[in-house]
């Protein structure tokens, strides 16, 4: 063997075995997303610096509203959400940049996620029954867990 195949054997050895040490199995961590509940006890409510009006009651009890949600943000700029994400229903979170929001329309249920600034939905669950609720880095619908991704929106 020549000399520069000699030099280069034992660095080609290192190589490997650094390629190896990097290839193993990492263990992910759940995402860790700021969402806070918002229990709206009336149709206008606040959720850190937004202001949330929900529209009128339905029924008696003020756990459903008509709609149309508007977001009002710190600095006075409104939006105001798409009449398909009515009525609102039960517990809102929000993390500021987002907001979760629970409809009941023809027997079932759907969560959209919002943005806070341009009302716009930026994902949306397929019809379900039962609970919504976070926990560790994951968004129930019914039955279903939804991995959040890093920017703490559901994956696809």
């Amino acid at each position: 063997m020549n000399k520069p195949a000699q030099t280069l054997l034992p660095l080609a050895a290192l190589l490997v075995v650094a390629a190896t040490a990097q290839a193993a199995p990492q263990r992910h961590l759940p995402v860790v997303c700021p969402y806070q509940p918002v229990e709206p006890a009336s149709g206008k409510v606040r959720a850190d610096v937004l202001t949330l009006d929900l529209g009128p009651a339905t029924g008696g009890g003020a756990k459903s509203w008509k709609g149309p949600l508007t977001i009002t943000g710190q600095d006075g700029t409104t939006c105001t959400a798409d009449a398909a994400v009515a009525p609102i229903e039960g517990t809102l979170y929000s993390d500021g940049q987002h907001l979760l929001v629970t409809t009941s329309a023809g027997g079932g249920r759907k969560v959209f996620v919002l943005s806070t600034t341009s009302c716009q939905p930026l994902w949306k669950s397929n019809s379900f029954t039962g609970a919504v609720y976070l926990k560790d880095g994951q968004l129930y619908t019914g039955k279903t867990a939804n991995k959040l991704n890093p920017d703490c929106l559901p994956l696809p």
